[in-house]
């Protein structure tokens, strides 16, 4: 199979996913939980005129937003503000604009939450997951065969859970931040090749995109700045290049300025300041982080629910010995990756609430993606290491494929999984 037609099964898989879940009644609808939360700017803005989000609460809600929706009164104000930012919004856009003409036409209810809204927005999330996988393909390229990059592409769909979140819960934000973590990835290293005014405008947007998706997609943008420390470059030539290309950074920077302005101009509105924490008295335990459980443990442990990602891992350790293009990446990476396992640890509910393993690490996977391929490559030159692989990756695909539909019917619990739930319900159906 080649890259390319990779690409294409990893849309039908999608799709029938989606198809499956919805269809099925597996579950009710795409719009839910923090879905509601990141989409609600659209029927606010476009249907009812309103950017203070009180008119949609008071059509959907009563006035009152659900507790579950995280949108809530700011103290002095009272106005509404939201904890998810307006990027997924910005992104869906497109597609929700089709089902409104859909839905004028065919005499349903224009409310933002009727049939063709509600898919419009589930399948929005599944085509950024494809699209995602496209602009990873080009990454990929750059650095590994074809061959190689093919089977990379289906491993990280399949054997994480991407999958789950461009069809379950494709409505959250993950399926776009996967997307633009690709998309930085690919035009940093094309800026970084020859950095011209396009590419400095289209890194721009992609920056500032990914900060209005979630805020603190912000420490990606590093990724940029580190771009080959470690991989024949250190500190001194990384800020000789950045001065040299100032005007190309002075781009970057304004571009990605005017795109998060609207969300700026949406806090003032709500609460008379530029910067807030949306999420209110809501924070972090910078002292008590959970590492050991978003890495290893059963509750959500990244490599516990997605060993694959272990591979990668010892991937990554390879690349940053070799001389691919991609190497540039590693050391940006590992600290990026570092400060983001730190993060999500300290955070109030570092579980995420209900998800399909850990969901803080899709958005990253792009950069594991790098580590399988290296893996993979290693793999196709040692007949040894193929057979290994060739049994442990299915087996750990499987494996993540049977849990993961576990989760869709409500046989592993959506959160707070103990270690003695697991072991009685591995392998186990209904």
């Amino acid at each position: 199979m080649t890259s390319r037609a990779s690409v294409i099964t990893s849309a039908a898989l999608c799709l029938a996913g989606y198809a499956w879940v919805y269809a099925t009644g597996v579950v009710d609808l795409p719009i839910r939980s923090d879905g509601f939360s990141y989409y609600v700017y659209l029927p606010s803005w476009f249907l009812f005129g309103d950017t203070t989000l009180a008119a949609v609460a008071r059509d959907c809600c009563g006035g009152e937003f659900p507790q579950f929706t995280a949108i809530i009164r700011w103290p002095g104000t009272r106005r509404w503000v939201n904890a998810h930012p307006i990027g997924v919004a910005i992104m869906q856009s497109p597609l929700f604009a089709i089902a409104h003409l859909l839905t004028r036409w065919t005499n349903l209810s224009p409310d933002g939450f009727s049939l063709y809204y509600q898919h419009a927005i589930g399948l929005a999330g599944a085509g950024w997951v494809v699209a995602g996988l496209a602009m990873l393909r080009r990454v990929l390229l750059r650095s590994f065969s074809d061959r190689v990059t093919a089977v990379t592409l289906l491993a990280v769909l399949l054997g994480t859970n991407l999958y789950h979140y461009g069809t379950f819960d494709s409505s959250y934000s993950h399926p776009y931040s996967f997307f633009l973590f690709a998309a930085f990835m690919w035009f940093t290293a094309r800026w970084h090749e020859e950095p011209t005014r396009r590419t400095s405008v289209l890194l721009g947007i992609v920056s500032g995109l990914l900060v209005l998706v979630r805020h603190t997609n912000i420490l990606f943008t590093a990724v940029f700045v580190l771009y080959g420390l470690g991989a024949g470059e250190g500190i001194s030539s990384r800020i000789a290049t950045l001065l040299r290309e100032r005007k190309q950074v002075a781009t970057i920077m304004a571009v990605a300025g005017l795109v998060i302005a609207p969300q700026l101009l949406i806090y003032y509105q709500a609460t008379g300041h530029v910067l807030v924490s949306s999420y209110g008295e809501l924070g972090f335990n910078w002292t008590s982080p959970q590492i050991a459980e978003i890495l290893f443990g059963v509750r959500k442990g990244l490599f516990f629910w997605s060993p694959l990602l272990l591979i990668a891992v010892a991937g990554m350790v390879l690349l940053a010995r070799s001389s691919r293009p991609a190497a540039a990446f590693v050391v940006p990476g590992a600290l990026f990756l570092t400060v983001h396992t730190y993060l999500i640890a300290s955070w109030w509910d570092w579980q995420f609430g209900g998800s399909y393993g850990h969901r803080g690490f899709v958005d990253a996977l792009p950069l594991f993606a790098l580590g399988l391929a290296t893996a993979f490559d290693r793999a196709s030159q040692s007949a040894s290491l193929r057979v290994s692989l060739g049994v442990v990756v299915p087996a750990m695909v499987a494996l993540s494929l049977f849990q993961m539909l576990q989760y869709w019917y409500g046989i592993i619990p959506f959160s707070d999984t103990t270690w003695t739930q697991y072991r009685e319900l591995f392998l186990q159906w209904r």
